[in-house]
């Protein structure tokens, strides 16, 4: 208060004293330079200072009543649609979420997957730029939505995690989305993903990473095939030397040897954490379907596309043009080449994508 009280207060200072200097210079007697020194001009400041204060206060006030309803708006209360933080601190926001930031709001994206759009001017404080619209956010950047501008954030992981300073207002997500931060709705492998998770085939390597590009073992593939029979009982200890009885993956295991599914890898040997790979998998799937389920899979397809189907392995080739055929397995494209990569070892998106389809098609 007092940077705006002081100069209004000397000016009416100013005019009173030039008043008493008038009086002063004239005739009057009555009024002597004391007087004017010790009561007069004190009494005026003070009067002034008075006058002052009791129209800048009301001014003051208003201002702050005009704030407090703004900011009441702002953090849902009466009448108010949105919500109001003052730090930056994290929050979990779900896929298809979106975050509508007004002027002045800043926020900063620490896991998952987000785009930013807006209409005027979004900038990266961190790195010194604006940032067009429809950008993905870089992780660990601040942002600042600038001046007559409406900004929204869009989540396009299954969940993130975002810190909003200021003023917002969300919207709701999907019903139903994943839990996690590595999987977006640009990934090739989006949708298998999910329906992977939703369909409990497989989980995540933790509760937020589901590690797509990871490479899958033997001993998961085998616990998914075992999942999907039901998980029935094995009678009798393992088969092989490095499963043990008390392993994650032993029943899993024990069982797939006993119908045939798998059969190890020589020398009593399963190798459960080895990478399984691409053509691995599909003998697994194959002889599930020929042994387990008693299907026909005699179904075969011309390899002759895929410009390395000379590596498919000749105790996988039955398998490989039986997936082909069905449409479990579709190739990968390198440009204008088409190969199988079999002896690659098999990603979890991968994994996923196939398992999508073997589920769909033969299960």
């Amino acid at each position: 208060m007092k940077k705006y009280l002081c100069p209004l207060g000397t000016v009416l200072v100013l005019a009173l004293l030039a008043a008493g200097v008038y009086a002063a210079s004239s005739d009057d007697s009555l009024i002597s330079l004391n007087y004017l020194r010790d009561t007069f001009f004190p009494k005026a400041v003070q009067t002034g200072e008075a006058v002052a204060g009791e129209t800048l206060q009301g001014t003051y006030d208003n201002g702050m009543a005009q704030l407090d309803a703004a900011r009441e708006g702002i953090s849902g209360g009466s009448g108010g649609s949105g919500s109001y933080s003052g730090t930056l601190g994290q929050r979990t926001w779900t896929d298809g979420q979106t975050i509508a930031l007004p002027t002045g709001s800043s926020f900063v994206m620490l896991a998952g997957s987000a785009a930013v759009t807006h209409s005027g001017a979004v900038v990266d404080v961190t790195a010194g730029a604006e940032v067009d619209s429809g950008a993905a956010l870089t992780a660990n950047h601040r942002y600042l939505v600038g001046e007559d501008t409406a900004a929204s954030v869009v989540i396009r992981s299954g969940e993130a995690l975002l810190g909003v300073q200021g003023g917002f207002t969300p919207s709701n997500g999907k019903k139903q989305h994943t839990p996690f931060y590595d999987v977006s709705q640009t990934d090739w492998f989006y949708d298998t993903v999910g329906y992977a998770y939703e369909n409990g085939l497989f989980s995540g390597m933790d509760a937020n990473h589901f590690a797509p590009y990871a490479t899958m073992s033997r001993a998961m593939l085998v616990t998914v095939l075992y999942r999907q029979a039901g998980s029935p009982a094995v009678s009798g200890g393992s088969s092989f030397r490095d499963v043990a009885d008390g392993a994650w993956y032993a029943q899993a295991i024990n069982w797939s040897a006993s119908v045939g599914i798998a059969s190890g890898v020589g020398d009593g040997l399963f190798n459960p954490e080895g990478q399984i790979t691409r053509e691995q998998a599909v003998v697994m799937m194959y002889n599930y379907a020929a042994g387990h389920l008693g299907l026909n899979v005699e179904e075969q397809a011309d390899l002759s596309r895929f410009a390395d189907q000379e590596r498919v392995s000749g105790w996988a080739r039955p398998a490989m043009t039986w997936a082909v055929s069905q449409g479990i397995v579709g190739g990968v494209s390198n440009g204008s080449t088409l190969t199988l990569e079999p002896q690659r070892s098999a990603t979890r998106a991968e994994m996923a994508t196939m398992l999508r389809s073997f589920r769909e098609k033969i299960l």
